[in-house]
């Protein structure tokens, strides 16, 4: 069922890419390997962190020795989601387990966990009352959701509520944005009465943690898969070092909070806690 879902010196240039007719957005560096004709592909989610992601892999001594070209590619569409995780172009992405488990991408393309966000858990949010998880309750409700189907708070998780309760999308109004944050501000501008999201602690500010409600407790969090289709040792712990330092950098609550994978690289793990802040 998840695979019929899904299936429905630096340049840094933004560039447009034709992939099976689909329209990409990337970064792209040359490394000082120029007749190297192996390119290193990421995919992600999120654009913000291209840049610095293309910085640390192009200044890589490992990735310099390997590979002649660096391309970071982010998008939230089902469509190149499956171009570049379900078919095994990424060498390096931050996805979900569920799409992994979708495209059996680890056994097929030999996509290795290297390093992972923390569970969280989603909610229903309200800025005057505490939510109840009945069809009397949502029924005519304003809804906020994510207009991106990968997102499990802010699309899978409530979707699967509605569907569970028996409610029809046509008895609610379900108003669709492209973040957290962007929920977040119809909720407080009373343009919708309730988003599902997950919980931050400055959250606090802005709402009452005594109106919300969880729907699901334990939602896994992110992972950042490596592909290894040879025992590529010093790829991963070069990998996992770029990783560990980009979420000590980062300002990012999402980032900050990172979990590598034991293997040999003698790299500690980071261990704030966090609210991912797109998932």
């Amino acid at each position: 069922m998840l695979a019929s879902w899904y299936a429905g010196v630096y340049s840094s240039v933004i560039k447009s890419e034709n992939l099976s007719n689909l329209i990409s957005q990337s970064l792209t560096c040359q490394t000082r390997s120029v007749k190297n004709s192996d390119i290193f592909v990421a995919f992600i989610t999120d654009q913000g962190m291209a840049s610095k992601l293309l910085s640390s892999l192009c200044s890589s001594e490992t990735i310099n020795r390997q590979y002649g070209e660096v391309t970071v590619q982010w998008s939230h569409n089902e469509q190149e989601i499956i171009q570049y995780v379900g078919k095994g172009i990424a060498d390096l992405a931050l996805v979900k387990e569920n799409v992994m488990l979708a495209f059996a991408a680890e056994t097929t393309y030999r996509y290795q966990t290297v390093a992972q966000y923390k569970d969280y858990s989603t909610y229903l949010i309200s800025l005057k009352e505490k939510p109840e998880l009945t069809k009397q309750y949502l029924w005519g409700k304003r809804l906020g959701l994510l207009d991106y189907p990968s997102s499990r708070s802010g699309h899978i998780v409530p979707k699967g509520m509605l569907n569970d309760l028996g409610i029809s999308e046509s008895s609610m109004e379900i108003i669709y944005v492209n973040s957290h944050e962007a929920l977040r501000d119809l909720l407080a501008a009373g343009k919708v009465d309730i988003i599902s999201s997950f919980w931050k602690d400055k959250d606090e500010q802005r709402f009452s943690a005594n109106y919300r409600t969880p729907i699901k407790t334990k939602v896994s969090g992110s992972k950042w898969y490596l592909k290894m289709e040879t025992q590529n040792t010093d790829l991963i712990c070069e990998i996992q070092s770029i990783l560990q330092t980009l979420a000590m950098q980062t300002q990012s609550d999402y980032y900050s909070q990172l979990q590598l994978n034991s293997n040999d690289c003698n790299l500690s793990s980071l261990s704030h806690d966090v609210q991912l802040d797109e998932k």
